[in-house]
């Protein structure tokens, strides 16, 4: 979607959220830009939580966030299970006797959307007990975020009525929430754009998201280049400008095919730094300006 004079920006939109997912094809710095974006956020004082989920249960710690202070939740369905079931029960020792053994988290981890629907359980519970004003969902790649948002909606369709039906109905509630935003991370390269084109697609067959932004990350910067270009400069130099100018014409081309989707796009430069604490830091500014 092309952006107009009155599109308003990323950081005043994302003000006004009370949930933010983001999902993008994976190696895109999809993560990078969710914690940038709740930097940015606590910098204008908003009390943020960032929840992460891989389908793949692989907890790891980041000391990026350690730094910036921002409360972070690496969920994984075994856990989420535990947490919810104990609500239910409200006996510890009747689930340890019940729930807690090897059989039960393997089913857990293989039945068919239990554990998409169980992460996002937790985190409508989250984003229902509002203890924070922004709640940041980092979700795995458009693959297993689609299934992510599918699977409470199958649930929700499975059982007509009761306890389960309604459980399901918040969840999927939660999802087109006018104050939720649903933004997909790219790079301005031809299969991640593709990717976007048909994750939308498919996103929009299941429920009227409300799609926010497309942050096209590690855009080459776009400065002027003379043309022709003087004959006195050394051929390394012409053949970088040459090369450089290339770059920002495909790119360009490649962000064409993204100007139909219902996404408003935001360019994020690419930072030469391989350091994630000082590439948070810099992504935060290219969002806050």
């Amino acid at each position: 979607m092309k952006n107009s004079p009155s599109t308003p920006s990323f950081l005043a939109d994302s003000l006004k959220r009370k949930i933010i997912f983001f999902t993008g094809k994976g190696g895109v710095g999809k993560t990078a830009v969710a914690w940038a974006t709740a930097l940015a956020l606590q910098r204008q004082k908003q009390k943020v939580k960032i929840v992460s989920w891989s389908p793949f249960n692989n907890p790891s710690e980041n000391p990026a966030l350690k730094d910036f202070g921002i409360p972070w939740q690496q969920l994984d369905s075994v856990s989420c299970f535990k947490e919810y079931a104990l609500k239910t029960l409200k006996f510890e020792k009747f689930f340890d006797a019940v729930f807690d053994n090897k059989i039960l988290k393997a089913f857990i981890g293989a039945a068919p959307g239990l554990p998409e629907t169980v992460i996002a359980g937790k985190v409508w519970d989250l984003f229902d007990r509002a203890e924070q004003d922004t709640l940041i969902v980092d979700l795995p790649a458009t693959g297993h975020a689609l299934s992510f948002f599918k699977s409470p909606m199958g649930i929700e369709k499975m059982f007509a009525s009761g306890f389960v039906h309604r459980q399901a109905g918040q969840i999927c509630d939660m999802f087109i929430d006018p104050r939720a935003r649903l933004d997909i991370v790219t790079l301005p390269e031809e299969m991640p754009i593709l990717e976007t084109q048909q994750f939308v697609e498919s996103a929009l067959n299941l429920a009227h998201f409300p799609l926010g932004f497309l942050l096209v990350n590690q855009c080459t910067p776009n400065f002027p280049i003379p043309n022709p270009l003087p004959k006195e400069l050394p051929k390394e130099v012409t053949d970088c400008l040459i090369d450089h100018k290339n770059r920002v014409l495909r790119e360009t081309l490649v962000l064409k095919e993204a100007n139909n989707l219902p996404l408003l796009i935001r360019k994020l430069p690419r930072f030469s730094t391989e350091v994630l604490k000082e590439t948070i830091k810099r992504l935060a500014e290219s969002l806050e300006s």
